[in-house]
């Protein structure tokens, strides 16, 4: 929902143009891509290392594929009304209107600046794509890692891209999946010491006390950024500056703290959970359909805009993604690790 916020109240010209508390703290909307970057690796190490048995790559593909690739599709579909429409309207070629639609389609669009326009919020799915190619070769040895080890390896996976990141500022490559790739990578290193918490009920408990009081630290330390105009690269926050703070919010949110638990546990906050994959590839579709009414109305239209496009990322759940990715992994016998609880997590 932070990224709905983000691409569709800055639509509105009248508050693209504010510069109080609350247009600070939504234009920040953008670092939640980077957390469900570190989340995923997360997931998918906890999901796949944990037994110590090699990934089986079919199953790991299928299961993914299954998960992310109907969706995905269905909102390039969505948005390419609009896409021909301003390619008509630039004057571009129609053989670079087919290459950005053929990239899109082959989750290849990240790689290239010139290859993003159709459903812009896609490109962190091609990214995605691309980690999950690494995760099979990566994942594994990251997971083989002692825990003094695995500390050590996650410090210099945070220098080495934050290093890759300064060096290719300005270059253009803000959605290239290489310099997001070591969010990802931190997300599966930050499974070892976790494990190595929760293996022990002593240490295990000490997280579960502390984790609301980590939670509250963390997010006091995000929000020192807009309250403090604290001047920090927007290039940094785009990649995974605050890897740190998200690695705290993480191993807080699946400590199992029963207060935590119990607030995420509601059945339509668990639903929303599931939904919010739809929410995320379909809102830029319906913000441009929407652009004009969202323009002329503010506040209020980009209210109904925000139910309209929560209440059709629900029924597209329930309706087309659900029923998608039980049949893909049916007709390829194929059963998914990732349980119903690790994919609200994954979102």
């Amino acid at each position: 929902m932070f990224v709905v916020f983000y691409h569709g109240w800055l639509i509105i010209p009248s508050h693209r143009d504010q510069h109080d508390l609350l247009s600070r703290f939504i234009g920040l909307g953008y670092v939640s891509v980077s957390f469900f970057f570190m989340l995923s690796g997360f997931i998918l190490a906890i999901v796949y290392l944990g037994s110590g048995k090699p990934v089986q790559p079919r199953r790991f593909f299928v299961s993914r594929f299954a998960r992310i690739y109907p969706l995905y599709i269905a909102a390039l579909l969505l948005d390419l009304p609009h896409f021909l429409h301003t390619f008509r309207s630039s004057g571009a070629t129609s053989m670079h209107a087919v290459g950005v639609v053929t990239a899109s389609v082959a989750l290849v669009q990240a790689w290239s600046p010139s290859l993003t326009g159709l459903n812009i919020p896609g490109w962190s799915l091609s990214a995605e794509a691309f980690f999950y190619l690494c995760f099979p070769l990566i994942g594994p040895l990251l997971a083989k890692l002692r825990l003094r080890t695995s500390l050590v390896a996650g410090l210099l996976i945070y220098a080495t891209g934050a290093g890759m990141v300064h060096a290719l500022h300005g270059s253009g490559q803000t959605y290239s999946p290489l310099p997001h790739l070591y969010v990802f990578l931190l997300g599966i290193n930050l499974a070892t010491p976790f494990r190595w918490v929760m293996e022990e009920s002593e240490r295990r408990r000490a997280l579960e006390r502390s984790a609301p009081y980590l939670i509250v630290v963390s997010l006091a330390a995000f929000l020192a950024i807009p309250v403090f105009q604290l001047p920090i690269s927007e290039n940094g926050l785009q990649h995974g500056l605050l890897a740190p703070l998200f690695a705290v919010v993480i191993v807080a949110l699946a400590s199992g703290n029963r207060l935590i638990d119990s607030l995420l546990s509601p059945k339509w906050l668990v639903v929303l959970g599931e939904a919010s994959f739809a929410l995320y590839l379909i809102h830029m579709p319906i913000a441009t359909m929407l652009r004009r009414p969202l323009q002329h109305y503010g506040t209020p239209a980009f209210l109904a805009y925000a139910c309209l496009v929560t209440a059709l990322s629900v029924l597209s759940l329930v309706y087309f993604e659900t029923p998608c990715r039980l049949w893909i992994l049916a007709k390829e016998k194929v059963r998914s690790r990732e349980t119903q609880a690790t994919s609200v997590l994954m979102q």
